[in-house]
């Protein structure tokens, strides 16, 4: 196998620095593990850290690429450890300090017409986030039989492990939803374009998720950890179900374990109504009922100025918790039971 320039041969582990973009002086280099085994089998492609301080996700795949060996391997396996390095090192919670893209968004889709930067008119020119998404999709993610990306809860998150996907009314689908079903997670979130009111444009295209499904690869979010907290008992979970994942795709050896989970379908997104601060009831993972009081707002006088009520019955995925809150800041993700 050829990749990146470099020959990886069956039977080897190897691991370097992708260039993934230029800056003026500097490069960004982002580090990657490739393990070519011993015997025919899938491409694997893990990536982690497109949101770079979703934690969880990036040290599974550090801990996997140590502990696995070609001769465990049937076919290639991918690791794509941290794609947005700098905003690791800054600390940003989903955006890069090079040009405050979100990375998660800049995937080639094939129908760029050109970049709006407030000018005039469009043009051609790429930013270094958007030259890293480009890089890292057309060597690794483009190679993959089946694909996964790694999240988490961002610095102020806090969500229930959980895999999402995004069916796209494509033949692909049908093995969206079978990966999602590797994981041992109890539950499964497909979000269908347009399926939440509040952000009727998500998902949308430019994610690694998105464009792997419309290349025909099955490709889904491992959503897993948050407040960007390394917990070592959630890596262990984390690992666990990508071994299990592995088992069910014929690439390791083993009896891989299957649990039927609840599905959920499209949601609801709450945002803060008043500036001030903000207490939450619930936690992530809670079942909640219409009506439902999810948490409050309290004024600098000490009054209740905002209370948060639930719009449906769901499951509460993911809450941002600002603690300080001002008008606008998403609060609640709920997801539907199908």
């Amino acid at each position: 196998m050829r990749i990146d320039n470099r020959d990886i041969p069956k039977g080897s582990k190897v691991r370097w620095n992708f260039l993934a973009a230029e800056m003026t002086v500097n490069k960004i280099e982002v580090p990657v593990t490739v393990i070519n085994g011993v015997k025919e089998g899938p491409t694997v492609v893990i990536t982690a850290g497109v949101h770079p301080n979703e934690l969880i996700g990036q040290a599974s795949t550090v801990r996997l690429a140590k502990e696995l060996e070609p001769s465990e391997i049937a076919g290639t396996l991918i690791f794509v450890h941290i794609e947005n390095p700098m905003g690791l090192q800054f600390k940003y919670a989903n955006r890069s300090p090079l040009d405050n893209v979100n990375m998660n968004s800049v995937f080639p889709t094939g129908l760029e017409k050109g970049e709006d930067m407030g000018r005039d008119s469009l043009h051609l020119g790429i930013s270094p986030t958007k030259q890293a998404a480009d890089r890292i999709f057309k060597t690794f993610i483009s190679l993959a039989d089946w694909h996964v990306d790694m999240h988490g809860g961002e610095l102020f998150e806090d969500l229930d492990f959980n895999i999402e996907i995004l069916p796209i009314g494509e033949p692909v689908d049908e093995k969206t939803r079978a990966l999602a079903r590797m994981f041992k997670s109890e539950k499964i979130w497909e979000v269908p374009q347009g399926t939440i009111p509040q952000m009727p444009n998500y998902p949308g295209r430019g994610s690694a998720v998105a464009e792997a499904n419309h290349m025909g690869i099955p490709s889904c979010f491992f959503e897993i950890g948050g407040e960007g907290r390394l917990r070592k008992g959630q890596v262990d979970q984390a690992c666990d179900a990508l071994r299990n994942m592995m088992m069910c795709v014929g690439m390791l050896e083993g009896e891989a374990v299957h649990v039927e989970p609840t599905v959920y379908s499209g949601g609801n997104v709450l945002f803060a109504q008043c500036g001030g601060l903000h207490y939450i009831n619930i936690n992530s993972g809670d079942l909640v009922h219409k009506g439902q009081e999810l948490g409050y707002t309290v004024g600098w006088d000490g009054e209740i100025i905002s209370r948060d009520i639930c719009p449906c019955d769901g499951l509460m995925t993911n809450m941002v918790v600002h603690g300080g809150v001002e008008p606008g800041d998403m609060l609640y993700v709920i997801a539907n039971e199908c």
